[in-house]
Order: C-alpha cells, then sequence, then structure tokens
C-alpha cells in the first residue's frame, strides 16, 4: 500500500497494519487494522516474521508481519492511495519504509510467500 498524500510520509511504501490497542494481541490488531484501513475481514495466520529498526530520532518501531490466509470483502482504500500486489522477484523495487523494507528482504530471501 502507498501511503496517502495526507499521511506522514506520503508517497512510501508500506504493509497495511498499524499500533496496538490496549488487550490487543498480533493478530487480533492486524485483523482490526485491516478492517479500519482497507474495509476486510482477514483471517490471520502465523507470524512471519518481525522487523525492527530504530528511526533516526531513537524512536524503536517493532513491524509484526502475519501471513494472511483469507479474507472477506472487497478492498477499499481510506488512508492509501494506492494499492498494489506485487511479484516476489519485484518487491525490492518500491519506496518502502525501512520496518516494511526488513519485512520484503526477509520474503525474498526467503524465496516464498
Amino acid at each position: 500500500m502507498r501511503r496517502g498524500p495526507c499521511q506522514p510520509l506520503a508517497g512510501e511504501w508500506e504493509y497495511p497494519g498499524g499500533k496496538f490497542e490496549d488487550g490487543e494481541n498480533g493478530p487480533q490488531c492486524l485483523h482490526r487494522e485491516l478492517k479500519e484501513e482497507l474495509n476486510i475481514d482477514a483471517t490471520i495466520g502465523d507470524l512471519i516474521t518481525v522487523s525492527t529498526h530504530i528511526t533516526d530520532n531513537g524512536k524503536s518501531i517493532e513491524l509484526y508481519a502475519y501471513e494472511i490466509l483469507d479474507y472477506q470483502g472487497t478492498i477499499s482504500l481510506s488512508v492509501h492511495d494506492l494499492m498494489e500486489w506485487v511479484p516476489l522477484s519485484d518487491l525490492l523495487t518500491h519506496s518502502q519504509l525501512p520496518a516494511d523494507l526488513l519485512v520484503s528482504q526477509f520474503l525474498v530471501k526467503r524465496g516464498k510467500l
């Protein structure tokens, strides 16, 4: 997903998701965020990887990447302005946020989704 023009870091590519709310675990958070951001009801699978990135101002960002097994509904964008399904061979060609890039590098190195 590409961040929309009104979002911080507009134009950068990222995986959809967001911050944990109180009492949520990873799959619950991702399920809620996908509903909010894409209007889909997703079935969340196993944890794929966790990437950690320290920003220039010292903030630590942990990105938990989960497999999406299936989803119901039609994707509609609310905070993003563009969505692309990208073949694994092209995954590293997008200008991604650092934590997202680490996930993409892991997926390419692993060689399968």
